[in-house]
């Protein structure tokens, strides 16, 4: 079977490795084309060249995806954008603020204009908005660029990943041309936060896959997915973590952290640092911590160790504190996709977590280590206009500090062997991240639902590994591991 993978950038083969590599595993074939956005991730290519993910995993070939430069798709994308503003328009929108700007500069002045206008405001905040701008993109032209591209490819099936986006809403233009082909269509939510902080999804393709009951009420409500299309899988990016035992023992990692000597053996706080679009410089609240455990705990206290953020190195190239250990550092920093084993082995060391990285602490959830979070007015514009930041208080398994001093005074907690989020925690892994069982990475569910839609053809059959059958039950978005519907008070909450 060959399948079709488009994906808006390159590094998004992390995202979708697990899945990439399950497939090959079961004798399939892959082609990955992938957008360039090469100039807006300075630094990022190397994480995932083409040349990598096509090497890297036997079966797989990678390239450019081509965009359609026709005229009428040139149009349908500033129709886009425009329904991509009008789903934040939406009354209750978990994150009305999150990108509109962002959407806006995308705009031609005069039609930014007529978008803030009330009549526009309250017509494009409508459902009857989005479902009128399906019927128009179906009845448009297919691209002829891509459908000579989707003939001489002939997949059997065209995953398009996460098939909702705002930066350059190319999806809907493959899902089109797939559609007119024949070819079945799989919609990947890449990421927890792509149903309440990108665009929405401008065709609905035959399947659309996200890692919960939470993520499956966001499609339904949010972007009008019919519930019988939507499959839940767990986060296959996670599954590198989950899979990855821990090797290295606490003075191991101090060691590895390049510190030798006395004391340099003794517990640390692990503050995971965020990109440069949550937060551009988190120096201050490193020193604000730091001397927070200082007044704490004196000098004989845990250590501080930090970890920039792979896309937010420079703001602790040139940051020295004595109490404060940045790991990896600058030109030294690889990204978790190329040194999972060197993470993991930070993370499972650590005493607990601090940060405002909201991503960061579903991997700390995974390594099963205490979270702290300061939730202030400081911080609160970036936090709360996030959507996916309230899947994380409903998980209850964060402790909310409001300063730097609150931090230290948990963390002393903490090291008295306090730890009542540990529930929280690990239920969140269940419910959250792989609820379709700890046990079942979320790539081959992934893999599973792709067999199971993929088109069949003449002397070929799907293949199905002994003892893992298609996961039973996700009929429906909110049918998984309980059997229930969630809560549908707004959006889910």
């Amino acid at each position: 079977m060959k399948i079709l993978i488009v994906a808006q950038r390159v590094d998004f083969s992390r995202n979708l490795d697990s899945v990439m590599r399950e497939l090959c595993g079961r004798g399939h074939e892959i082609v990955f084309l992938h957008g360039t956005r090469s100039d807006m991730w300075p630094g990022r290519l190397k994480a995932a060249p083409t040349s990598r993910v096509s090497e890297d995993i036997a079966g797989v070939s990678s390239g450019y995806r081509p965009e359609p430069d026709e005229p009428w798709q040139m149009r349908l994308r500033v129709g886009r954008q425009v329904i991509n503003r009008g789903v934040y328009m939406r009354r209750r929108h978990p994150s009305p603020e999150r990108v509109v700007a962002g959407l806006e500069r995308n705009l031609p002045d005069d039609l930014r204009l007529k978008i803030r206008t009330p009549v526009w405001r309250l017509a494009l905040g409508t459902r009857a908005a989005l479902r009128l701008w399906r019927l128009i993109e179906a009845a448009s032209p297919a691209s002829e660029t891509l459908l000579r591209l989707l003939r001489d490819v002939d997949p059997d099936l065209m995953v398009v990943s996460p098939a909702i986006g705002h930066e350059d809403p190319v999806e809907a233009d493959y899902l089109h041309a797939a559609r007119t082909l024949g070819i079945p269509t799989l919609g990947l939510i890449n990421s927890w936060n792509d149903l309440t902080s990108k665009g929405t999804l401008h065709l609905v393709p035959d399947l659309c896959v996200v890692w919960n009951e939470a993520m499956a009420v966001e499609a339904v409500e949010i972007h009008d997915v019919p519930a019988d299309v939507v499959r839940i899988s767990g986060a296959p990016h996670l599954d590198a973590v989950f899979s990855t035992r821990p090797r290295k023992d606490r003075a191991g990692m101090w060691t590895s952290m390049g510190c030798r000597g006395p004391g340099h053996d003794r517990p640390y706080v692990l503050f995971l640092c965020s990109s440069r679009a949550v937060w551009e410089n988190e120096t201050h609240l490193v020193t604000s911590v730091a001397a927070a455990l200082r007044r704490e705990f004196g000098d004989e206290g845990p250590a501080l160790v930090v970890r920039p953020h792979s896309s937010n190195v420079a703001a602790f190239d040139d940051y020295r504190h004595p109490r404060v250990v940045v790991y990896p550092r600058g030109a030294e920093h690889t990204d978790p996709s190329e040194s999972w084993q060197d993470y993991v082995d930070q993370l499972a060391n650590a005493l607990c977590v601090v940060g405002l990285n909201t991503t960061a602490f579903l991997d700390a959830a995974v390594a099963d280590r205490p979270c702290l979070t300061i939730v202030s007015d400081v911080y609160w514009p970036a936090q709360g206009r996030t959507g996916h930041f309230r899947h994380l208080l409903k998980g209850d398994f964060l402790t909310i500090c409001s300063s730097a001093s609150e931090v230290a005074g948990n963390v002393r907690r903490v090291l008295d062997g306090l730890d009542d989020r540990s529930e929280g925690r690990r239920g969140f892994a269940r419910w959250f991240l792989r609820p379709c069982g700890l046990d079942t990475p979320a790539g081959h569910v992934v893999a599973d639902i792709i067999e199971s839609a993929a088109r069949p053809r003449a002397g070929v059959t799907a293949i199905h590994r002994e003892g893992r059958p298609l996961v039973p039950g996700l009929t429906l978005a909110w049918e998984g591991t309980t059997g229930r519907r969630p809560g549908r008070d707004g959006f889910g909450r």
